[in-house]
């Protein structure tokens, strides 16, 4: 899993290109908004890897960058309001203790507030580690904002040794991006480099994390529900975003995909069932030709009764109405 997502983002065509966009939005960080359009590419890449595609990293011209930025401020959301939680929890205790000890006078106090403080905040970024890849996830696998708080569905999957391995591999992967970011950034023309690097190390991160949270929720509930689709464009702007050589190899793992050979074959059960088979073909030839049959008798019975068919007058009359 860990050389996989090493290598996610350098898969394709267009992988400079793809690579390119977003180190150039990472750059301009200070901006805020590119980061949320950043969140939106990495929900994007959960959304791909729960679909099972690890091979085809999202193009960004296959989405709709505002529909994307404005996921990503929903990514923000859940991301904030754990943090609050976790920096309240940490943050309140020390400083009461290093207030009573400010107050009385006592160092000894001011020291424990400070150490407790260090290890709720050690131990909240720990949890935050576990919580944050499953509510993301979810919220992905749900299209919910809701979804990323369900504590039924967290409290199952952050205790399986499945995602709790995942995890790992995700530290794994943030150590090494610091580490390489810092050697990298060492010169000025490395500093340049370091977004780049930053944005090949959160897709690797994604990856682990879609493949870990697919894998538990797989183990816990079964198969994973229809993943609904993300912020994707619709129309001719969809086809000019994308290569025609991915869109056709897009194409091919899109039909040997499980979902679509089912989907295709709920497709023809159900045309099955609409479309007459041959006893209703039968049943409705035999009425159609009792239907003609009747009609035909009772134009011969009316005939031989009143010598003229109702429909068309006799000679006669014809004759009188002439003269």
């Amino acid at each position: 899993m860990l050389e996989a997502a090493l290598r996610y983002q350098t898969q394709g065509e267009d992988w400079i290109k793809r690579v390119g966009i977003g180190g150039v939005l990472l750059f301009f960080f200070w901006l805020f908004v590119p980061v949320l359009t950043v969140y939106g590419y990495m929900m994007e890449v959960v959304r791909r890897v729960l679909r099972g595609d690890t091979e085809n990293p999202p193009s960004w011209g296959e989405f709709d960058i505002v529909d994307l930025t404005i996921q990503g401020a929903k990514t923000f959301a859940i991301l904030f309001a754990y943090g609050i939680v976790v920096g309240l929890v940490a943050g309140i205790p020390s400083a009461v203790i290093s207030f009573i000890g400010a107050v009385a006078g006592i160092e000894i106090l001011s020291l424990l507030g400070s150490l407790v403080g260090f290890v709720l905040n050690f131990a909240g970024s720990l949890l935050l580690a576990i919580v944050v890849p499953v509510a993301l996830s979810n919220f992905v696998l749900k299209d919910e904002l809701a979804a990323g708080f369900d504590v039924n569905v967290l409290k199952r999957v952050c205790t399986s040794r499945t995602m709790l391995r995942a995890v790992g591999f995700a530290i794994v992967i943030s150590i090494l991006m610091q580490v390489v970011s810092t050697v990298v950034g060492i010169t000025i023309i490395g500093l340049l480099v370091v977004p780049f690097i930053f944005f090949v190390g959160f897709s690797a991160i994604a990856f682990v994390w879609a493949s870990g949270f697919a894998d538990a929720y797989r183990e816990i509930h079964g198969e994973l529900p229809e993943i609904p689709d993300g912020p994707t464009k619709t129309g001719p702007d969809a086809a000019a975003g994308t290569t025609a050589g991915a869109r056709r190899q897009r194409g091919r793992r899109h039909h040997d995909h499980p979902e679509h050979a089912r989907r295709q074959r709920d497709e023809r059960r159900g045309r099955r069932l609409q479309r007459p088979g041959p006893d209703r073909r039968e049943s409705v030839g035999l009425r159609r030709r009792t239907r003609f049959r009747s009609r035909v008798s009772r134009l011969a019975s009316v005939t031989t009764h009143t010598g003229r068919c109702r429909w068309f007058p006799r000679p006669s009359a014809v004759k009188s109405r002439s003269a």
